[in-house]
């Protein structure tokens, strides 16, 4: 079974790359440079470099780079956070929204493929067998940070 679950997310990263490829190239973007304008687009309150690197596991020094070339692409605006100066907030371009939808909808499509052939209760049993694996990942997680 552990080897299997390695497995798998190998293959779902894979196949994640392998469906944006087009956009990718097409949009002459890098694939992390996608998966921040998904993440401001799928959670638009967490919008700082910060957030991203913390909740999706990049490097800050790679987040900060990304940022910087979307910003200059013009996939990106910023501006200072009201309650602290030194933080700044991501915002998505208005101008690249069709690009943006494009990407969204690239996403989707990924994820359907997953999914396929899945009932609405096999869904629903799926969701909530990863919202316990993500209980016991994070119990885990904090028991051996309090251990440090």
């Amino acid at each position: 079974m552990q080897n299997h679950v390695l497995t798998y997310a190998n293959h779902f990263k894979h196949l994640y790359r392998q469906t944006f490829q087009p956009l990718s190239e097409q949009y002459e973007m890098s694939q992390l440079e996608i998966d921040i304008l998904l993440f401001l687009k799928n959670n638009p309150r967490n919008n700082t470099a910060k957030e991203i690197s913390v909740m999706r596991g990049f490097a800050k020094s790679n987040v900060s780079k990304a940022v910087e070339s979307l910003r200059i692409q013009g996939y990106l605006t910023t501006s200072p956070d009201p309650g602290n100066r030194k933080v700044r907030r991501l915002y998505l371009a208005e101008e690249m929204q069709n690009r943006i939808d494009a990407l969204s909808k690239c996403q989707e499509q990924c994820f359907a493929l997953l999914l396929d052939g899945f009932t609405e209760e096999e869904r629903l049993k799926l969701q909530e067998f990863f919202s316990r694996i993500d209980e016991n990942i994070t119990k885990s997680l904090n028991h051996k940070k309090h251990e440090v």
